[in-house]
């Protein structure tokens, strides 16, 4: 079984603590979202994970006991805007920048072609990304993502700026990608009902630490969220089993 372990990991940037001893393992198959208030240490957690800040701790991945290699987790950051010639299939390209010299192989041609495909996007192909819609461009760095076949996905806000559909288009993506290669996916999210409707788990923290770690049900509850992000809240369940949270008024 795949498990991306945390031990310890913290984080500081000059005086200020902004990861505290985070130690928690995460399974293969799951979507974990992480959940917090601004300023909660979010995006910084994933970074560290991905290795692109020297947090404090260990971070280690295995399956079935041995020991993976970094490269393969993927981290895809915040959706901003994007000044880019190149095409959607130059740019899914981009992501087996670790395999690639001067030569393109036809089995990497091959690669981006196949991903491309099963995301059907085949007619986006040889568009340039700085022509694409902000859904379309998500699900283009989403290809990106996936044609190294991670098997870790790290995502920040992937549904920021996107409208109710392509929100839900790029989460079932995720989704899907998760359960069929049996990946750990961790994407950062401030919709609530989102997280309900696509985590396995929550994590949820606050000021740098582990709040609660624990199925959506037990994490998005008014004891939780109404303290920390100061509101009265009513959250419900709905007819298909979702929770649904209503904001009454701040505190």
């Amino acid at each position: 079984m795949l498990k991306l372990t945390l031990d310890n990991l913290s984080f500081q940037a000059g005086s200020k603590e902004i990861l505290s001893g985070i130690s928690c393992q995460f399974d293969g198959g799951k979507m974990v979202s992480v959940l917090g208030r601004n300023g909660a240490g979010k995006t910084t957690l994933i970074k560290a994970i991905a290795g692109l800040i020297p947090a404090k701790g260990k971070v280690s991945l295995d399956a079935d006991g041995k020991i993976l290699n970094k490269s393969e987790i993927a981290y895809l950051p915040q959706l901003e805007s994007i000044n880019s010639q190149l095409t959607a299939f130059e740019t899914v390209l981009l992501g087996l920048s670790r395999n690639l010299n001067w030569n393109v192989s036809d089995e990497q041609l091959h690669q981006v072609e196949t991903v491309i495909k099963n995301l059907n996007l085949t007619t986006l192909s040889q568009v340039p990304i700085n022509n694409l819609s902000g859904g379309q461009k998500q699900l283009i760095f989403l290809a990106q993502a996936f044609v190294s076949s991670p098997k870790v996905l790290l995502l920040d806000e992937p549904t920021s700026a996107l409208d109710i559909r392509h929100q839900l288009v790029v989460m079932q993506t995720v989704q899907r990608y998760c359960k069929e290669n049996n990946a750990v996916v961790i994407f950062v999210i401030h919709d609530l009902m989102l997280a309900s409707r696509f985590s396995d788990e929550v994590l949820f923290l606050h000021q740098g630490k582990i709040q609660a770690f624990d199925h959506p049900k037990r994490v998005i509850c008014s004891e939780l969220i109404d303290p920390i992000y100061r509101i009265e809240s009513l959250i419900e369940e709905n007819s298909l089993g979702l929770t649904t949270l209503t904001p009454i008024k701040p505190l």
